[in-house]
């Protein structure tokens, strides 16, 4: 059975599940304003889904800050890190959309804590 969601090549929310962890598995790509279909900045980052798919992952600026806290300003060192994905169903210009968001996903931490 073919998915509709294993055809794009971009990540979106139908592809993967609220709290699942996706890997980051590749340096990310700053696509400048004059390269982008959007006239804006952005940043590609590859990911590979929980059930082994490689995506593109375009993340907004509130998942990259957050990212950015606990894995450093240096995209290039997020390789090999994981991301809980969180899904939020909110009004993008004046339409109800799910938004995907990215948070750091640290098992130590995670472990660490739990052991408190």
């Amino acid at each position: 059975m073919v998915k509709a969601s294993e055809l794009d090549e971009f990540l979106h929310c139908d592809a993967i599940k609220n709290g699942e962890i996706m890997e980051i598995t590749g340096k990310g790509r700053r696509i400048s304003a004059e390269e982008s279909a959007f006239e804006r900045t952005y940043v590609e980052i590859p990911v590979r889904l929980p059930n082994g798919q490689d995506k593109t992952w375009t993340p907004n600026k509130t998942s990259i800050r957050a990212l950015a806290k606990v894995f450093g300003d240096d995209l290039d060192s997020w390789v090999g890190k994981k991301v809980k994905v969180n899904i939020s169903r909110q009004n993008v210009r004046g339409e109800m959309k799910d938004v995907l968001y990215g948070e750091p996903y640290v098992e130590a931490v995670i472990q660490q804590k739990s052991l408190q």
